[in-house]
Formats: C-alpha cells, structure tokens, sequence
C-alpha cells in the first residue's frame, strides 16, 4: 500500500496554529486577533494551507488538522473505513438479524 504523497507535508509551526483555531471554528477576525496578526495575512496563510494540502475549504482544513493532530492508531483506522475485514470471508459472516414485530 504506497502512502498519499500528502502525508508527508508538514505544516509550519504557525500554519498549525491556525489549522488548530480554524478547527475550532473561529473566524479571520479572531484569528487574527488572537495571533496578534492582520486578517489579510490570515487569508494569506489560510490561502497557502489550501495550496498546500489541495483543499478547497476551511472545512477540510480543519479535517486535516484533525488527523494529523490524531493517534497513529486512529488514522490507520480511519484509512480502513470502507475496506472489509482481510480475515473474515463473506461466507463466514454471520447472517444479519432481521427484527420482526414480535421483537
């Protein structure tokens, strides 16, 4: 399995500072004022994390941010959602239960 060339962008100290405020919901004016920055160069910023990383909204930012602020073990999780279990077979799955009106 070869690894999403993304993976290996790391954001700068200050790019994590805002990913981290954007994940908050927060918006440029408080951004700013809270980096003691201007609300141009938190659109600067914001605009080059979206370069970046490809993304084209402060929602997936704020995803970003997320995963790579989470445990190793979660993002291996979360990179497996939608890919069936390698060692159960269909044919050995448990039949689903069916709940009837008696239930």
């Amino acid at each position: 399995m070869s690894r999403d060339p993304q993976d290996s962008i790391t954001p700068t100290p200050r790019e994590r500072e805002l990913m981290m405020l954007i994940a908050r919901g927060m918006q440029n004016k408080n951004i700013a004022y809270e980096l003691k920055i201007s609300e141009n160069t938190v659109r600067a910023h914001i605009g080059n994390i979206m370069r970046k990383y490809r993304l084209s909204n402060r929602t997936q930012i704020a995803i970003v941010f997320t995963l790579h602020a989470a445990p190793s073990s979660l993002r291996r999780d979360l990179a497996r959602v939608g890919h069936p279990p390698t060692a159960t077979k269909p044919s050995q799955a448990p039949a689903p239960r069916v709940q009837t009106a008696t239930d």
